[in-house]
Parts: structure tokens; C-alpha cells; sequence
């Protein structure tokens, strides 16, 4: 049962982190260009754009896939049963690291989903000028992609992480769950059963009273 909500929840975690990606590539395609900023006056107007929205809610999802990435590998080996050997305990490294990783890319994809988002919203700006030029800063292209790189990158460590925190503890549970006149026990090694025959006295014979030598003279 512990496996089955381990697949579970490291499936709601990749499809959340694969939905953030995608929102980001959307908002990518969506982005105000140089083009679409108009000027008033002294004023850099940004028009209404989906991808504000888009970036915000990229954010949210990937938030929520690196939460359930942590429940499932047991809030980053927290929370695992100790014990299992050098093997195990190897195992349990290695996906702690992942989950830090995991984090660290989802933070740095948070905060450029945030820059974007925030760089992209619909507002009025005070305008630059460059001798008879009017400039306005736009948000330059790439932004939202490498977001939604790394909302992957991130989404993918936490699966690993995931799975090399919470093997051990599933194996280790299968074997705590074993009746105890069960553990430990091997078959024969030539595949027998091993029985026990009783012991019956040779039919037709009586025991014999032992037999008195004479004295010798």
C-alpha cells in the first residue's frame, strides 16, 4: 500500500511540474513585444497580456509539485525509517541531495517566473529619453523559457529524489510485515520439502532381553 501512494503522489508531482512548464512556454509565446508597448506623452503604456497570469500560475504548480515530491520521498528523508545498511543509507544521500537540487531549481524558476510576470504586466511606466527618441524597456525573450526549463529540470529531481528516498523504506517495511516464524527462513537448497517420518518398530519382531553370559570357572 505504501508503494501505491508513493507511485501516486510522484505521478501528481511530475504532472503538476510538466503543467508549470508548459503554462511557461505559453507565457513565453504570449509576452509583450517592443512593438505591442505604446507611448502617451512621457509614458511607456504596457497593454493587457495573458502572461502575467500565466507566469503566476506556473508558479503556484510548481510550488505545489515540489510540496507532494517531498511528501512522497518522505519530506527529504526526514522522515524515513533509519536503518538498512551502508547500502541504504548511501541511497538516502544521494536522494536528499536530489531533493535539495530539486528545490533550488524550482526557487530559481519561481523567481524568474516572478521577474517576468511582473516585467509583463499591464501599467504605465515613465518613458526614456534619447535625444529625440522615445525608449521603453521590454522584457527581452528567453525569460519564461529558461523558467519552464527549469520548472522541469526541477520537477525531475524531485521524482528522483523520490525514489531514492522511499525504495529503501518500502523494501524494509515488506520485510517488518513478514510473521516473525517466517523471517529469516530458506527453502532447502535443492528445492525439497523437508518432512519428518515417524519411527515405528519393525513389524513381526519383539525386542529380544538381553542375553546372560555363564561365569567363567
Amino acid at each position: 500500500m505504501e508503494i501505491v501512494v508513493m507511485v501516486l503522489l510522484t505521478v501528481m508531482a511530475g504532472l503538476f511540474g510538466a503543467t508549470s512548464a508548459v503554462l511557461g512556454f505559453i507565457a513565453e509565446s504570449k509576452r509583450l513585444t517592443a512593438d505591442e508597448i505604446h507611448v502617451s506623452g512621457r509614458e511607456c503604456v504596457y497593454p493587457h497580456n495573458a502572461a502575467p497570469t500565466l507566469g503566476l500560475c506556473a508558479i503556484l504548480l510548481l510550488l505545489v509539485a515540489q510540496i507532494i515530491a517531498s511528501m512522497a520521498g518522505g519530506c527529504c528523508g526526514c522522515c524515513c525509517r533509519s536503518g538498512g545498511g551502508a547500502s541504504k543509507s548511501g541511497r538516502r544521500v544521494i536522494g536528499v541531495i536530489f531533493a535539495v537540487l530539486a528545490w533550488v531549481a524550482a526557487v530559481i524558476a519561481a523567481a524568474n517566473y516572478l521577474i517576468a510576470a511582473q516585467l509583463s504586466a499591464p501599467r504605465s511606466r515613465e518613458a526614456t529619453f534619447s535625444g529625440d527618441e522615445v525608449e521603453c524597456y521590454a522584457l527581452r525573450a528567453g525569460v519564461f523559457t529558461r523558467a519552464a526549463v527549469l520548472s522541469l529540470v526541477a520537477t525531475a529531481f524531485g521524482i528522483m529524489s523520490c525514489i531514492f528516498l522511499r525504495e529503501p523504506a518500502a523494501s524494509g517495511a515488506a520485510e517488518a510485515n513478514k510473521p516473525d516464524d517466517l523471517v529469516g527462513q530458506h527453502p532447502p537448497e535443492d528445492g525439497g520439502v523437508a518432512i519428518g517420518l515417524p519411527q515405528w518398530p519393525a513389524q513381526g519382531y519383539e525386542p529380544q532381553p538381553p542375553y546372560a553370559h555363564p561365569a567363567q570357572g
